[in-house]
């Protein structure tokens, strides 16, 4: 069988729905990580079971009907594609389908192209959903256009063994319209002999009713249309004058009708049943069927309610006829081809996938621009005494400024795309911010001289040579000449602790007064501090930690205004309120 059409494709759109979330995922939806990571992961593992799976679904179908569609290809290998996709099919299940089936003694064939439908037998009615959904592939997607249901009274045994079958026949009805996703109208064939005449069993009609919606009801409650079908039927008999046949035809179909109603519309059509009701647009009867006997039921129920027992009947000779006549006012279903349909689905997917992706973006501009916010009030917060605080939250927003203007050169991330980019806006606050930082003066910049270099135990005037170790001191004074310095002496612990203050405030202005000589810097540029045995470097217990504390210190100091505190002295004292200046 030529297969031009492979009717929807299923697993290429489940991989453009999977490729689409994956996309929106990591590269749009503000999600962290963490939770992208395994629900990607899953995405991937649901698409890769259903791919296969459908897969594995078609493959077993088309195994299970390949001789059915076989017989259906060859059937209709002369009918062009196209047509083949616009004519009726029909699927018939039921009884006798080898008498309707096998014509001109060909053999047993399993599909039919009448005059104005394909029809396509299906022995078992559980294999009602399987052939239905061969069937939508081999049309290009469309499903069946019906289901006739053929009842030969007398080829069951009883009425329960009738009503079983009906209700199978339901269930796989009802079944195959849950899987194609379209309802199959339901058509019942009665074929059963209703008159003893050989000509009859040849030329036969069929009688019944057939509309464009469905006839549950009427054939329940509307006495109207089936009163008609009887009409007629006596109107023949009156018209054939004196030919007993139309009359006894006439008599027999108003019994078979109401057996119909009672036997075979009522389990097809019961609410009360498990299976969901099939809805029957045709019923139709023909004087024609098996051989049948008073076993029948039919017979049976003629016995039971007129005490009068039929005939038995020879069986007609076959083939017998399709009910054509049934589908001549089927509803016609409105087709459109799984390609374009699939068209529109990826279309719907694209647009709702494109609403996804603008809020998305929207969701992570805000977030881009609620750090930045953030960052910003956390910066203009911290005080400036608190400078490593500060340098952090600096860093931050230099980051977010750096990460804006890459973006500015390289382009916007998808992310943060679609329309909703708003990072423009804040880059001049940011660098607004940023320049305003103002790093604190750096520490000040010491040299410590040791006393016993520059004077005599106890002494404060220096000694001759001792100038050349307050030569780097004088370098970096001479660097730095806008500087203000201050000269502070310290000793060790030794004596009486007023008078090492004393000696460490004359220390300090000794020194003081060489570098401003040789210096030539204005002597109201220096302060001097004595800080005598009070801030000891090193242990006094020993003559190595004495010796360190014995020291003079020459301290760069930053500009200031004119109240800088010299760091809790127990005796502090302002620049121009030095001694000896």
């Amino acid at each position: 069988m030529s297969e031009l059409h492979l009717g929807y494709p299923f697993r290429a759109m489940v991989v453009f729905t999977a490729s689409l979330a994956l996309a929106l995922l990591l590269l749009v939806l503000p999600v962290g990580r963490g939770l992208a990571s395994p629900v990607a992961a899953g995405v991937v593992v649901v698409t890769l079971a259903a791919v296969v799976l459908r897969t594995l679904q078609r493959n077993r179908a088309r195994a299970q009907n390949a001789h059915v569609m076989a017989s259906l290809g060859a059937t209709t290998a002369s009918l062009p594609v196209s047509l083949r996709t616009r004519m009726p099919l029909m699927l018939v299940t039921g009884d006798s389908l080898p008498e309707l089936f096998n014509r001109d003694g060909d053999g047993e064939r399993v599909a039919h192209v009448g005059n104005g439908a394909i029809w396509l037998r299906v022995d078992n009615p559980g294999d009602l959903p399987h052939v239905g959904v061969a069937v939508k592939r081999w049309r290009d997607g469309r499903a069946p256009d019906g289901v006739v249901l053929s009842i030969a009274p007398a080829a069951h045994a009883s009425d329960d063994a009738l009503a079983q079958a009906l209700r199978i026949a339901r269930q796989a009805a009802s079944d195959a319209s849950r899987m194609l996703g379209a309802r199959l109208p339901g058509y019942v064939a009665i074929y059963q002999r209703l008159t003893t005449s050989p000509a009859a069993a040849v030329d036969s009609q069929w009688y019944g009713v057939s509309s464009a919606c469905r006839l549950t009801e009427a054939l329940q409650g509307d006495a109207q249309r089936l009163e008609a079908v009887m009409r007629a039927a006596e109107t023949q008999a009156q018209q054939a004058g004196s030919d007993p046949v139309p009359a006894a035809r006439a008599a027999a179909l108003a019994s078979i009708i109401g057996w119909t109603q009672r036997a075979v519309i009522g389990p097809l059509t019961d609410p009360r049943q498990p299976a969901m009701p099939w809805p029957l647009w045709g019923t139709g009867w023909i004087d024609c069927g098996p051989a049948s006997d008073f076993r029948s039921p039919w017979a049976r129920d003629i016995h039971a309610h007129s005490r009068i027992t039929p005939p038995p009947v020879a069986a007609s000779p076959v083939p017998w006829p399709l009910p054509q006549p049934l589908i001549e006012a089927m509803p016609r279903r409105l087709w459109v081809s799984p390609r374009l349909t699939a068209v529109a689905h990826a279309i719907a997917l694209l647009a709702f996938a494109g609403a996804l992706a603008i809020w998305g973006s929207a969701g992570n501009n805000q977030a881009l621009l609620s750090r930045a916010g953030a960052d910003l009030d956390r910066f203009s917060t911290i005080p400036v005494a608190h400078d490593n605080a500060r340098r952090n939250a600096l860093q931050a927003l230099v980051a977010d400024r750096d990460q804006i203007d890459r973006y500015a050169r390289l382009g916007v991330p998808l992310r943060l795309s679609f329309g909703m980019y708003r990072g423009d806006a804040v880059m001049p606050v940011l660098d607004t911010a940023i320049s305003s930082y103002e790093a604190p003066p750096p520490p000040p910049a010491v040299v410590t001289l040791d006393s016993m270099s520059l004077f005599d135990s106890g002494k404060a005037q220096l000694r001759p040579g001792s100038t050349r170790a307050l030569v780097g001191a004088l370098e970096m004074i001479r660097v730095h000449p806008d500087r203000r310095i201050l000269v502070a002496g310290y000793t060790d612990n030794i004596g009486n602790a007023d008078s090492n203050l004393k000696l460490s405030i004359a220390r300090a202005g000794a020194v003081r007064d060489w570098l401003v000589e040789a210096s030539g810097i204005p002597v109201t540029q220096f302060a001097i501090q004595g800080y005598g045995d009070t801030r000891p470097i090193a242990s006094n217990a020993t003559v190595a930690g004495r010796a360190k504390n014995r020291r003079v210190e020459i301290t760069l100091v930053p500009n200031a205004p004119k109240e800088v505190p010299l760091g809790g002295a127990p005796k502090e004292v302002p620049l121009e309120d030095s001694p000896g200046i």
